[in-house]
């Protein structure tokens, strides 16, 4: 198979594990976390990966939550805080893309704080992997430096309520727990959700040329909420 994306790294075919009997294995069908979780939420059985997650709808907040950054201080994700607020949901520490992704944002900077908006990017990481996904992201960028905010500890739960997609990780090399796929909501100055874009998947993300232009169209132009029909 043509390695499309090399920074990615080869694609690998799972070796099968093999009983010590050497007859034919049955795989063991266990429930993931993310199962677990939903059922535990009242999810039920099926189907399990949609089960438990939230839906966000356009013009309403997202549940508020208050994390740690890794350039120290807490800060509240999804409050009104009388200024816009953009928070990019980001794989984690073990995403090439997702480094990649933040380091066209931080090129662009300074256009989202001529529009006012304060830019938070947010993993489930751990700290120490959200300063070490720090320090190689500075690397990646023109400027050497990061002038965002990047929190960390996103839990489980507010992945699912906030209506990310998550994925369990494929080896160990990855991660040790399930991480959020990418994601990216714009907030108002009162806090309701102006824009929402989720990907399953790290290949699909917002073109962040478009949307700089698109926020600059809705504050102009008093733009309203669209999205919305059905939900009022």
């Amino acid at each position: 198979m043509v390695n499309i994306l090399p920074f990615m790294g080869p694609a690998r075919e799972p070796a099968p594990r093999r009983p010590a009997n050497g007859g034919p294995q049955k795989q063991e069908e266990r429930p993931g976390l993310l199962q677990r979780l939903a059922v535990q939420r009242g999810g039920g059985e099926g189907p399990p990966r949609a089960a438990g997650r939230g839906i966000i709808v356009p013009g309403q907040q997202l549940p508020h939550i208050t994390l740690n950054t890794v350039q120290g201080g807490k800060i509240e994700l999804g409050a009104p805080t009388g200024k816009w607020q953009m928070i990019v949901v980001y794989r984690g520490k073990h995403c090439p893309v997702s480094k990649n992704y933040l380091a066209s944002l931080q090129q662009i900077i300074y256009e989202l704080d001529e529009l006012g908006v304060e830019v938070i990017a947010v993993s489930g990481d751990g700290r120490e992997r959200a300063e070490a996904f720090l320090e190689a992201l500075k690397a990646t960028t023109e400027t050497k430096e990061v002038t965002f905010k990047i929190a960390y500890g996103l839990p489980l739960e507010e992945m699912l309520a906030w209506g990310l997609y998550v994925s369990e990780p494929r080896n160990i090399r990855e991660t040790d727990q399930p991480f959020p796929e990418p994601a990216l909501f714009l907030l108002n100055p009162d806090g309701e959700v102006i824009i929402i874009d989720y990907s399953n998947s790290p290949f699909a993300r917002l073109d962040l040329r478009i949307l700089v232009e698109g926020i600059r169209y809705i504050q102009e132009n008093d733009y309203p909420v669209r999205g919305t029909y059905g939900y009022y």
